[in-house]
C-alpha cells in the first residue's frame, strides 16, 4: 500500500527534525531519533496527522519507546522505560481535544480515560485498537529487552571482636613467680634465773645466796 499523501507529509516533517523514520506496516510509522521523551513526540506526530487513523513507535536513542495508536475516539498509549513493566492507558478524548492535548503530552490522568484495576494494565479493548493497525505486539520492531544483571554479592567483611571480648580470648599472662618469704627470727631463750632452794631468792652472779650464806 502506498503512503497517503498526508502521511508523506508528516515523514517529512519528522525527517527535518533528523529523526529516522520509517513505515513497517501501512498507516504505522516508526520514528527513531534524540529525544528524551518517546510519548511526546508519538502524541505530536499523531495530532500531525490529522483525523486520519495513524499509530505511531518513538524510539529514543536511550532504547526507550512508546506506542500511540489513535483512530479516533480510541486513544492508546503504550510506553516502556528500560526493563520496568509497559504502561498502558486507553482514552476517549472528545472532539475538541488532539492527541498532542497538554494533558496527555504529560502524561497525567484525564477524565477520558479507561481506568483499569491494577492500572496501566492492557484490556481486550486496547488490544483490539492495535489489532486494526496489524500490530499483534506492543514494542517496536527489531527491539531486544534490555538485559538485567543481578545485582553484586557483598563481600562479607570480617568484624572485629569487640575489645573486652578480645582480652578475654587472649591467653593469659605468665605470672612473675614471687620471692620466697624470708624465714622468721627464732625467738631468743628467755635467760634461765637460779634460785636459792633454801628461800627460792635469786642467786646472784657468784651463785651464793645473799641471805642464807
Amino acid at each position: 500500500m502506498e503512503t497517503t499523501p498526508d502521511l508523506a507529509k508528516l515523514i517529512d516533517r519528522l525527517q527535518g527534525e533528523e529523526y529516522a523514520v520509517t513505515e513497517p506496516l501501512p498507516g504505522v510509522l516508526h520514528v527513531q531519533g534524540r529525544f528524551s521523551n518517546p510519548e511526546r513526540i508519538a502524541l505530536r506526530a499523531a495530532a500531525d496527522a490529522g483525523e486520519v487513523a495513524l499509530a505511531v513507535w518513538a524510539t529514543s536513542h536511550h532504547d526507550d519507546w512508546a506506542l500511540v495508536a489513535w483512530d479516533r475516539p480510541d486513544l492508546v498509549t503504550i510506553t516502556q522505560k528500560g526493563a520496568t513493566p509497559q504502561r498502558w492507558r486507553h482514552r476517549r478524548p472528545p472532539a475538541t481535544l488532539r492527541p498532542d492535548a497538554q494533558t496527555f503530552l504529560e502524561g497525567a490522568s484525564s477524565p477520558f480515560d479507561i481506568v483499569t484495576r491494577p492500572k496501566h494494565q492492557p484490556t481486550d479493548a486496547a488490544r483490539a485498537v492495535l489489532a486494526r493497525f496489524g500490530i499483534t505486539d506492543p514494542p517496536p520492531p527489531g527491539w531486544v529487552p534490555p538485559v538485567v544483571e543481578a545485582p553484586p554479592v557483598p563481600a562479607v567483611r570480617e568484624s572485629r571482636v569487640p575489645a573486652a571480648t578480645e582480652r578475654s580470648t587472649r591467653a593469659p599472662r605468665a605470672t612473675k613467680p614471687k620471692a620466697p618469704a624470708k624465714p622468721a627470727k627464732a625467738a631468743k631463750p628467755e635467760p634461765v634465773v637460779a634460785v636459792c632452794p633454801t628461800c627460792f631468792m635469786a642467786l646472784p652472779a657468784t651463785g651464793v645466796c645473799d641471805s642464807c650464806g
